[in-house]
């Protein structure tokens, strides 16, 4: 298989343009030959034809990864791109429809972004039917596959959009290599189903944000396409609708609250840092047990107020350690400690690097107590070494 990949960090993760499978999809011939020399000479051939295919008209569920957003999802997604890996990291690159672009080859696969305003008509057909929807003012290129592993009874999903909503959301040709990449993730930390992979995959990128209303949960359908004979092909006027055979499709509920939105969250940075902190005066239970008040304000507002080190004998590198002491009203300001606890919180979170700073912690502990053990008792490490050894062969005069 071929690859261009650009390694970040070989153990844990690698991204690539593209993962070509070894045998792209068509029809191949296969023969094999023996020779017999006993008792007489005699030789046997057979040839075999076979096919390379993807289904291009529906994807098994064990084949994908996951999905972002997750379906039937409602939340305010209107800067969020939706995105779906796939289990098989040659799955995009399965066929060679068109020519490379600067030397990435073209995927065959596209996600597309359809709201619930723009007039889709989605419907679900027998595989055998296929051939049957193609009907005059509506542009579906579809060609049935020899080798589909599809059965006449299976359920395969349509989508029809007007031709203006598809010259709207179908990203171009040039920019399909960069929607779909492959990538490598170590999954030695993962459950036991997942780390059983190879840990190679391919994502595919939407080329749209969600559609958002305000005040409105807005449903938008993200729909896995081929792009094989729209791409590159000429819908005249004749042609009112597009139609698709959508091998994947979920549902998102996106609603704009500008109040909970970046752009608004950013833009309250500019508030005055003081009336935020009285704004946010805290109860706070101190370690030792004592009841108190304390400032608390957003960890990305400025605070023109002087650091104290070793506080209450805590180093920087706890979360009391980061308590900043307001001189002016006598309390503490908790913001830049609520920020370094959520931090390690996150970063414990992961297993992988929760694994690696306990392996740390005890080398760190195992090598300060041997530290200690060489101060106690005056010998080196080398040297208690050699005296446990000559103890236990009797050598110690």
């Amino acid at each position: 298989m071929d690859t261009n990949e650009t390694s970040l960090n070989e153990k844990d993760f690698k991204i690539a343009d593209y993962y070509k499978p070894a045998l792209p999809e068509g029809k191949y011939t296969i023969t094999g030959t023996q020779n017999v020399t006993s008792p007489v000479t005699e030789k046997f051939s057979i040839t075999k034809n076979f096919y390379v295919s993807a289904n291009s008209e529906t994807i098994l569920p064990d084949d994908i990864f996951s999905v972002y957003p997750l379906p039937e999802q409602q939340g305010d997604f209107s800067g969020t791109l939706p995105f779906m890996v796939l289990n098989n990291e040659v799955y995009p690159w399965t066929r060679h429809w068109t020519d490379d672009i600067e030397g990435l080859p073209v995927p065959w696969l596209a996600l597309i972004v359809i709201s619930e305003d723009e007039q889709a008509v989605e419907t679900d057909v027998k595989y055998s039917e296929l051939v049957n929807l193609k009907q005059a003012g509506v542009f579906f290129p579809y060609n049935k596959n020899p080798a589909s592993p599809c059965k006449d009874d299976d359920n395969i999903h349509i989508l029809t959009i007007p031709k203006k909503t598809y010259t709207e959301v179908m990203p171009s040709k040039e920019d399909l290599p960069w929607l779909t990449h492959a990538k490598f993730v170590n999954l030695s930390a993962a459950e036991d189903s997942i780390a059983e992979q190879n840990g190679w995959f391919s994502t595919i990128i939407a080329n749209r944000f969600i559609p958002s209303a305000k005040n409105k949960a807005l449903k938008s359908s993200v729909h896995l396409v081929a792009v094989d004979g729209y791409l590159n092909a000429v819908i005249n006027a004749s042609y009112d609708f597009v139609r698709f055979v959508s091998l994947h499709h979920w549902n998102i509920y996106s609603e704009k609250t500008e109040e909970k939105s970046f752009v608004s969250l950013v833009e309250g940075l500019n508030q005055n840092s003081a009336q935020v902190k009285e704004k946010s005066l805290k109860p706070h239970y101190l370690r030792s047990g004592e009841k108190t008040y304390s400032f608390y304000h957003s960890p990305l507002l400025p605070l023109d107020s002087p650091r104290y080190d070793n506080i209450n004998g805590e180093e920087k590198y706890t979360a009391d350690g980061r308590l900043v002491y307001d001189m002016e009203n006598g309390i503490f300001d908790v913001s830049y400690s609520a920020a370094f606890n959520l931090g390690r919180l996150i970063t414990l979170s992961k297993r992988s690097e929760a694994e690696k700073i306990a392996a740390w912690r005890k080398d760190e502990s195992v090598k300060n107590h041997l530290e200690k053990l060489d101060g106690a008792m005056g010998l080196s490490l080398y040297d208690l070494k050699e005296l446990c050894k000559k103890i236990t062969e009797n050598e110690l005069v």
